[in-house]
């Protein structure tokens, strides 16, 4: 009989031991749990402010782009000027040189025939 009360000792042991194990081991994971929930939590701070300043960043190159987009449209216009100028001067050079034509032609007719073989006027 004297081993009843042993027993049930040793049992009582065992089972405040095991809940005393299994108390600790449950209240350190639910301080992991908060801290890494609390550090979760502060990433994701972080990654919304990182958002926020990546979309004011596209926010400031989008209208960048527009300004440039704007620019090279002005210069495709002066650059669409400049091909007209050319195209008049073209056009003028053209008149010039029927021009010299006529009056070359006109020229040979007051001086008349030359001799067929004149190598040198002078």
């Amino acid at each position: 009989m004297e081993t009843l009360p042993l027993l049930s000792t040793a049992v009582g042991s065992v089972v405040t031991l095991s809940v005393a194990i299994l108390g600790g081991t449950k209240w350190m994971l639910g301080r992991v749990e908060h801290r890494s929930d609390s550090r979760f939590a502060g990433m994701d701070a972080r990654f919304d402010r990182v958002d926020a300043r990546f979309d004011r960043l596209e926010a400031r190159t989008d209208a960048r782009f527009a300004e440039v987009d704007r620019r090279f449209a002005e210069v495709d216009r002066r650059f669409a000027e400049v091909d007209g100028r050319f195209a008049e001067v073209d056009r003028r050079l053209a008149e010039v040189g029927a021009s010299l034509v006529d009056l070359k032609l006109g020229v040979a007719r007051l001086e008349g025939p030359h001799p067929p073989f004149l190598i040198a006027r002078g």
